[in-house]
């Protein structure tokens, strides 16, 4: 187990050498935590995280055992960076009935890295499919590990952030 932080550094870091074949799945668990899937090819890791307030979010996450892609991520469009061009733009302005087509379209286009989406009018950021329930077909493996982030992340929030677990008065 490792901070969410690093491993969400090692991720972009991996990203930005290969754009192709990535898929993420964010939901909360059952007691709130924020769970993230992320998968690769054969790599696969699950962040962990507690929001400590609108700005800061605490967590940890792990390679997770055994990667195979979640059933709910196989058949949409991978996840990436993907540049918006200024025509593109303006259309999503002159037109703002047209955000599907635009979308689409820029779904279609394979991601690319951050490097080469810095000098680009806009951004596209994802998918990132959202499920209520995003471990809930993963294997044993995968819920013990999901057992033992929650357990990790419960006894990080009970000891760096007890003032954010009850309600003020």
């Amino acid at each position: 187990m490792h901070d969410s932080t690093k491993i969400q550094h090692q991720i972009s870091k991996l990203y930005d050498k290969d754009p192709q074949g990535w898929k993420v799945l964010v939901g909360k668990d059952k007691v709130g935590f924020f769970d993230v899937m992320i998968s690769h090819k054969d790599e696969g890791w699950q962040i962990k995280e507690y929001q400590v307030n609108p700005y800061k979010f605490v967590g940890i996450g792990s390679r997770l055992p055994n990667t195979a892609v979640h059933p709910i991520v196989t058949d949409n469009p991978a996840f990436g960076l993907r540049p918006i061009g200024i025509d593109q733009m303006k259309d999503l302005i002159d037109d703002p009935k047209s955000m599907n087509d635009v979308l689409l379209r820029l779904l279609q286009e394979k991601p690319t890295t951050s490097r080469d989406i810095a000098e680009s009018a806009g951004v596209l950021q994802g998918p990132i499919l959202q499920s209520s329930s995003p471990l809930e077909t993963l294997s044993t493996a995968h819920t013990k590990l999901d057992e033992k982030l929650r357990k990790e992340l419960q006894r990080i929030v009970r000891r760096d952030f007890r003032h954010t677990l009850t309600p003020y008065i």
